[in-house]
C-alpha cells in the first residue's frame, strides 16, 4: 500500500517536473530566441512527452520502445547546426537528456520483456534470468547516465553562476553604457528568459533523478 503510494508519487513528480521543463524552455525560447534555439525546444518537447509515456505506460513494451526511438532521434535534431554557437552546450545537455532517457526506456523495455517471459515460462527461474542479463547492463548505463548528466548541468551552473563563460552579455553590457541608452525590451526578456532556464534546468534535473531512481529499481 505505501509503496504503491510512494510509486504513483514519484511518477506524478517526474511528470510534472518533466512538463515544467518543458514549459519553461518554451516561453524561454520566446523571450530569448538566441540563447534557446529550436534544436533546445524540440528536445525540451520530447524529453517531457517521453517521460509522461513512460509514466502512463510503465509496462507496456510497445511505448518503451517508441519512446527509446523518439529520444535518440531528438538527440541528434538537438545537436544540428549547434557547433561553435554560444547556446551549443545547453543544446548538448538537453540532447544529451533524450539519450539518457532512451536509455532508460531501453531499460524498462527490458524489464517488460523479463516479466514478459517469466509469464510465458509458468513463473520458471530460466524465464526470468533469461531477461536478467539483458536490464542489469541497460540499467546500469541508464543510472551512470543521470549521474554523469546532473553532474554536467551543475557544472555548468556553476560556472555559469560564476561568469566564466560569459564574455559576450559582458560585453553587451558595456556597449549599452557606452552608448547612454537604457536597457531595451529584449534584453530584459533575455533577462526574464536566463531565469526560467534556470527554473527548467531544476525541473530538468528532478525528473532525471526521478527517472534513476525508477529504473534503479527494476
Amino acid at each position: 500500500m505505501l509503496s504503491g503510494m510512494l510509486h504513483a508519487a514519484a511518477m506524478l513528480l517526474m511528470i510534472g517536473s518533466a512538463i515544467t521543463a518543458a514549459g519553461c524552455c518554451l516561453v524561454a525560447g520566446r523571450l530569448a530566441p538566441r540563447d534557446v534555439p529550436w534544436q533546445a525546444r524540440q528536445s525540451a518537447v520530447v524529453m517531457a512527452a517521453g517521460m509522461v509515456a513512460l509514466a502512463a505506460a510503465e509496462d507496456d513494451a510497445r511505448a518503451a520502445l517508441l519512446v527509446a526511438v523518439a529520444g535518440l532521434a531528438s538527440a541528434m535534431l538537438g545537436v544540428v547546426g549547434t557547433r561553435g554557437r554560444p547556446h551549443a552546450a545547453a543544446c548538448f545537455h538537453r540532447a544529451l537528456g533524450c539519450v539518457v532517457m532512451a536509455v532508460c526506456a531501453l531499460a524498462l523495455l527490458g524489464a517488460s520483456l523479463r516479466a514478459g517471459v517469466a509469464v510465458r515460462s509458468g513463473g520458471g527461474t530460466a524465464g526470468v534470468h533469461a531477461g536478467h542479463g539483458v536490464v542489469v547492463p541497460f540499467a546500469l548505463v541508464a543510472v551512470a547516465g543521470v549521474v554523469g548528466l546532473l553532474v554536467l548541468m551543475l557544472a555548468a551552473r556553476v560556472r555559469h553562476g560564476s561568469g566564466v563563460d560569459a564574455p559576450g552579455r559582458h560585453g553587451a553590457l558595456l556597449r549599452v553604457v557606452r552608448r547612454g541608452r537604457a536597457v531595451s525590451a529584449a534584453e530584459a526578456g533575455t533577462g526574464s528568459g536566463r531565469i526560467l532556464l534556470a527554473a527548467e534546468g531544476v525541473a530538468m534535473a528532478v525528473s532525471l533523478a526521478v527517472m534513476g531512481a525508477m529504473v534503479l529499481a527494476l
